[in-house]
């Protein structure tokens, strides 16, 4: 095999491993955007059923127009799934803070009010 040839099959060689690395990042970030979004639809879930559970008087197992006490346990919703670790930051008054913590390397934050939700903080690593 003459050099020409030689060398052209080592770039070809480096241009195959740069498309293979590039895919798998792409891929990888595609993934953490696909799980922030799941994460996302159920702190949603979360936040609605919480607002309900401020809602509801004692008597009916709810917060009677408070976010104190409020655990997901009330509600009847698990701390943790496939993607991420749910948990309560701050229960109180008017305010619900949740926090979510993901198995891909990013959490999500957002404040729950009786009548909003607020935005949602996401912050990866």
């Amino acid at each position: 095999m003459g050099t020409q040839q030689v060398l052209l099959i080592v770039l070809v060689a480096i241009m195959v491993a740069i498309a293979i690395s590039l895919a798998v990042l792409y891929f990888k970030s595609q993934q953490q955007e696909t799980e922030i979004n799941e994460v996302i639809n159920e702190m949603n879930h979360i936040a609605a059923t919480a607002q309900g559970w401020y809602r509801k008087p004692i008597a009916y197992s709810g917060g009677d127009r408070s976010f104190t006490g409020f655990t997901f346990k009330c509600i009847g919703e698990p701390d943790s799934d496939d993607v991420a670790k749910y948990e309560v930051v701050s229960a109180g008054g008017e305010l619900l803070q949740l926090k979510a913590t993901g198995r891909e390397n990013f959490t999500v934050a957002v404040d729950v009010y009786p009548d909003s939700i607020g935005s949602y903080n996401v912050l990866r690593w």
